[in-house]
């Protein structure tokens, strides 16, 4: 049996309640991901100045690791999307050799701009490791029993194949 962790940043609580169903339905590990400095802008400041990292493509220095990943063989990564793309954390979670040789889904969560999340998180997975699947979810806080159902299912189908 496949050892599984789901690793997230969540900004405003969308990506945590999604990364905790996941977790739960798979029965893996979870580890939230963050910044030694993090974002505390509210309102329009925080679109502003997100976005302004991501335009920037500010890799922001991540707080030590609670876990390990080198002991799981699949992991499930989980963003906001921010100016069409994975936050900042996420990015220097991928970009700076945190995961390597593993099986990786990435899913994400939206109020209704994904943008190009997916080809962009695919893209760099498949640098150094076997990309499995992807799944967004709009609004999750908002439908979160519709939302709790579709991380099951999907949950269940990346690990099935």
């Amino acid at each position: 049996m496949s050892k599984i962790i789901v690793v997230y940043y969540s900004f405003e609580g969308n990506t945590k309640s999604i990364a905790a169903f996941l977790a739960k339905d798979l029965n893996a590990d979870i580890l939230e991901i963050k910044p030694i400095k993090e974002l505390k802008s509210k309102g329009f400041g925080k679109y502003f100045w997100g976005g302004t990292q991501v335009i920037m493509g500010i890799k922001p220095e991540l707080k030590p690791l609670s876990k390990n990943l080198d002991e799981y063989d699949t992991i499930l990564v989980g963003t906001p999307i921010w100016a069409g793309t994975y936050a900042p954390p996420i990015k220097t979670l991928l970009e700076e050799n945190y995961i390597e040789g593993k099986k990786v889904a990435y899913f994400y969560c939206h109020q209704g701009g994904p943008g190009k999340a997916v080809d962009k998180a695919k893209s760099v997975i498949e640098k150094k490791n076997t990309f499995i699947g992807a799944k967004d979810f709009l609004k999750p806080k908002k439908n979160i029993e519709s939302s709790s159902k579709e991380a099951k299912l999907w949950a269940e189908r990346i690990i099935k194949d």
